[in-house]
């Protein structure tokens, strides 16, 4: 098959490229100028900019089968929203466009498990899942928003929550976190490049939200005292000491619509970070 992806470079979409390219698929993928690129491995991989122009020439020669859409902006910029804005709804909106344009049949999104409303990245996820929608109603579209849960991995970058706590118990520094009390659904990225492919594979007709994580939510807190137990940690535990974020969601995954679809995770929390760990040193 002929697959697009938006945002091929990054961290997830660097799996799925790699993943698509070992099953011998074709694959045309975006990036930004000078963006790096040292995460995918395959090198029959047609690189072009993020740039609906430069998207709408490729669709001028290559009748894709798939778009799938990788990526996306979690609103940290100085500039309020711009960024987000346009890469996580005005951008894939306008290749959702042309796909209508050129006959493409299946758009996969990335969405995420997060609250509509808790900031501009979950809430430009959700409009442009709604875009989605109209989309498939109107034009025929199979399109499927994949509704991701906090994601681990032991290659993932180093400034994010579960690496960065885990470096810390290693090196026994102190852990300054919040209560914790809030609960999260964390799934393998093994489990998640794992849940992507088989709904490629399973190809969902029309509109389809599609929830992805374990169906089981530890909280922050569970979360931090057993990877500081695994590390055999020193590190002083200063639950309390960062202030919760307002409206801070309880977050766990309906696993039932992949269930029915016949997947299941192979990694839960504990075993799963018990590897992560493992990998990591």
């Amino acid at each position: 098959m002929r697959f697009l992806v938006l945002g091929g470079n990054g961290y997830l979409g660097s799996k799925i490229v790699n993943e698509l390219s070992e099953k011998k698929h074709r694959i045309v993928a975006t990036r930004r100028v000078q963006s790096d690129i040292s995460r995918v491995t395959a090198e029959n991989i047609f690189w072009i900019p993020a740039k609906a122009e430069a998207i709408k020439t490729a669709m001028l020669y290559e009748p894709f089968d798939w778009i799938i859409n990788m990526a996306c902006n979690y609103g940290r910029s100085d500039v309020l929203y711009d960024d987000c804005i346009a890469a996580n709804l005005q951008f894939p909106l306008e290749v959702l466009n042309l796909a209508a344009e050129f006959g493409v049949n299946n758009y996969l999104t990335i969405g995420t498990g997060l609250p509509d409303n808790f900031n501009m990245y979950t809430m430009s996820k959700k409009m442009f899942a709604g875009f989605g929608e109209f989309y498939a109603d109107r034009h025929n579209i199979n399109f499927t928003s994949m509704k991701l849960e906090m994601f681990y991995g032991a290659d993932e970058p180093s400034d994010r929550f579960i690496p960065s706590l885990i470096v810390n118990c290693r090196n026994n520094n102190e852990l300054r976190i919040t209560l914790g009390t809030q609960r999260r659904d964390i799934i393998a990225i093994q489990d998640v490049v794992r849940a992507i492919l088989f709904t490629i594979e399973y190809v969902p007709k029309g509109y389809n939200e599609i929830p992805v994580g374990t169906g089981t939510a530890p909280s922050i807190r569970e979360i931090v005292e057993f990877i500081h137990s695994v590390t055999n940690s020193d590190s002083e535990m200063l639950f309390g000491a960062v202030p919760m974020r307002e409206g801070e969601p309880d977050c766990v995954a309906d696993t039932g619509k992949l269930a029915g679809m016949g997947f299941s995770c192979k990694w839960s929390w504990k075993p799963g970070l018990e590897k992560m760990i493992n990998e990591m040193f």
